[in-house]
């Protein structure tokens, strides 16, 4: 006598779905990088890089996943830029006129990357040729419907992603799970208003929150008709919406994150990463840290 004989006609047996917890680095490190008090002297970032540690051992405490994914930026030209060539063109004079010396931390930061790569064997960190992490993060939520995914991040840009069940949002700096009442308006208004962080423009200027929501409740695709805009929304849209990243390019994150065979976590060699990093002040979380991580698979 099988399992099926106890079973009603039409009954499914419920499995357990896979937890998985999935880093924007990039928010995390930049999250990290400023809140260390600017000190010219810490040369290597040493600040940074424990403060990371620190961050990743709390992650994988308070969430508990089955899998953890780090979801990074690739260093080669983004796919949006064949489409805006002005994409996020902005990026080089807003960090020549920062504090901290970028071409210094870049090369610092893949090192940490690459040092927690050899350990954390258990854990992807994920990158796809012309891929941001955001493109990362929004092909896993629409292709695996069958996880539970959490995203650690502050960004907005994935307000769009709450209409997926599977997905969450956790903002590490208010320490809460992100609320987004209407996903689409939210996508919509990042397309109509821009994102000068990314450096796309606005379809019209002086279009406000409350000036948006007005257009919004009267019917967007007449005012973008009536004001000759619609060349600017589908680019907008382009470059804003994630259901316009290139299928080949999400089936290469899906391919990726498939084929991923994780390993064991080499706990002598975080241990030898941590001391030969000069991290010692991370060494009295070193048995917690790893005690945390292991069970991650």
């Amino acid at each position: 006598m099988g399992i099926e004989d106890f079973m009603d006609e039409g009954q499914e047996i419920k499995t357990k779905r896979d937890e998985v917890l999935l880093i924007d680095f990039h928010n995390l490190a930049m999250r990290n990088l400023f809140a260390q008090p600017y000190d010219p002297t810490d040369v290597s970032f040493l600040g940074f890089r424990i403060a990371m540690l620190m961050s990743i051992r709390k992650l994988a405490r308070d969430f508990k996943p089955n899998r953890i994914i780090f979801c990074r930026e690739a260093h080669d030209r983004n796919w949006r830029s064949d489409v805006y060539e002005e994409y996020k063109v902005n990026r080089i004079a807003a960090r020549a006129s920062s504090t901290v010396d970028f071409e210094a931390f870049f090369p610092v930061n893949d090192s940490f990357v690459q040092g927690l790569k050899d350990s954390m064997k258990n854990c992807q960190f994920l990158t796809v040729p012309h891929l941001e992490a955001d493109d990362l993060i929004a092909s896993i939520v629409m292709n695996k419907p069958e996880w539970n995914i959490t995203l650690v991040s502050t960004d907005k840009d994935f307000y769009q992603l709450h209409t997926h069940r599977n997905f969450k949002q956790y903002d590490p700096i208010k320490n809460e799970f992100v609320a987004v009442m209407n996903p689409d308006a939210a996508l919509a208004e990042k397309i109509v208003r821009g994102d000068r962080s990314d450096n796309i423009p606005p379809l019209k200027k002086g279009v406000g929150q409350k000036t948006f929501a007005k257009i919004y409740s009267e019917g967007l695709q007449d005012w973008v008709t009536t004001n000759f805009l619609q060349e600017a929304f589908d680019r907008n849209t382009q470059l804003i919406s994630f259901k316009a990243i290139p299928l080949e390019y999400q089936k290469q994150v899906k391919d990726a994150v498939d084929s991923f065979q994780p390993g064991d976590f080499d706990a002598r060699s975080f241990y030898n990463f941590v001391i030969s990093g000069g991290m010692g002040g991370f060494l009295d979380k070193i048995n917690d840290f790893i005690n945390i991580i292991k069970d991650v698979k």
